[in-house]
């Protein structure tokens, strides 16, 4: 929790790690973080019916190169209760171009399942990869910040740190040690685009500080409620004041090798007293009811939360109640 200007907000910052000591290196970012359960219906998925041989409820969309490797992976669905049985998204048949990396051969290469919770960033889940011997965290970087879907778009605004973060949807998937970056991300998009649907930006960016902010279904949809009324009242509340994202700008921006001009983004991302609105871009990748949350707020008047010593939110309309609430509760 920190002080953004005159106005206490909490930042959850479920998920967030801190920052590397060793910034030069990428092996030490760490890529540990809770996750929580999802507990929202997925989004319909896209009618693909004329492709033949896939099934509608088995269809992801973003067209993924074909390997030896590839025709056999699929990528588990995660449930919303964990006695829920897992079922496997089918690829699409080729409609594009693999990747010129050519993947190692089947009698070496092994799958491996890799769960990305839900709030995981962008540089987590990269590491995670490095980490799980998929792909090297470098080269899933260059694969993210050159790739262009050709069933939905995502920005290529120069503003953007890491142009794929909020579109690796979070969820338990099977790759292949040594895989083709490209593969892997293809994979993530299309199980993104099969359960999220066509979100706008700003609703992506709103539902991953929601994702960051708190972790019950009520809360998420509050919170959403706090930071919409901010946003319609730009002229009082011109900034978010948003923990989680002067902390995304600390943990995975600052420091980062990959990153060439952390100033610049710090600008961009950090909604506490510098950056107007909403950041720049998503702080991580939201699971489903972040992104309903962002969809549906509760319906409220407030403009301030806090989480108190109670171990509970804290929501006022007014400056002079919430600062009331924070003398009687405390911030946790």
């Amino acid at each position: 929790m920190l002080l953004c200007g005159s106005v206490w907000l909490t930042g959850c910052a479920k998920g967030m790690l801190p920052a590397s000591s060793d910034p030069g290196t990428l092996s030490s970012w760490n890529s540990e973080a809770v996750s929580a359960d999802s507990s929202e219906e997925p989004a319909p998925v896209p009618d693909v019916s004329d492709v033949s041989g896939v099934s509608d409820a088995q269809t992801s969309v973003e067209p993924e190169p074909l390997s030896s490797q590839a025709a056999e992976s699929a990528v588990s669905s995660r449930q919303e209760s964990s006695s829920s049985a897992v079922q496997p998204v089918l690829s699409q048949p080729v409609q594009e171009e693999a990747s010129s990396q050519t993947p190692v051969s089947s009698a070496v290469s092994r799958e491996v399942s890799v769960t990305i919770p839900e709030g995981y960033t962008f540089m987590q889940i990269a590491s995670l990869l490095e980490q799980k011997g998929v792909c090297s965290a470098e080269a899933f970087y260059r694969t993210c910040q050159s790739y262009t879907p050709k069933s939905f778009t995502i920005s290529t605004s120069a503003d953007r740190c890491f142009r794929m973060e909020g579109y690796l949807f979070p969820d338990t998937y099977l790759f292949y040690k040594n895989d083709d970056p490209q593969n892997v991300l293809i994979k993530m998009l299309n199980n993104y685009h099969a359960k999220a649907g066509n979100l706008s930006e700003d609703t992506l960016i709103l539902a991953s500080i929601i994702e960051r902010e708190a972790r019950s279904d009520e809360h998420m949809k509050l919170v959403s409620s706090v930071f919409r009324n901010r946003l319609n009242n730009a002229a009082e509340f011109p900034y978010l004041d948003a923990d989680p994202t002067r902390d995304y700008v600390n943990q995975f921006i600052t420091g980062n090798p990959l990153v060439a001009s952390p100033e610049k983004y710090a600008a961009l991302y950090n909604t506490c007293g510098k950056r107007k609105g909403l950041p720049a871009g998503p702080i991580c990748c939201p699971g489903l009811r972040a992104i309903n949350a962002a969809k549906n707020p509760t319906p409220s008047n407030y403009y301030y939360f806090f989480y108190g010593k109670d171990a509970q939110n804290h929501y006022s309309e007014t400056l002079e109640e919430h600062e009331e609430q924070i003398r009687q509760y405390g911030v946790g």
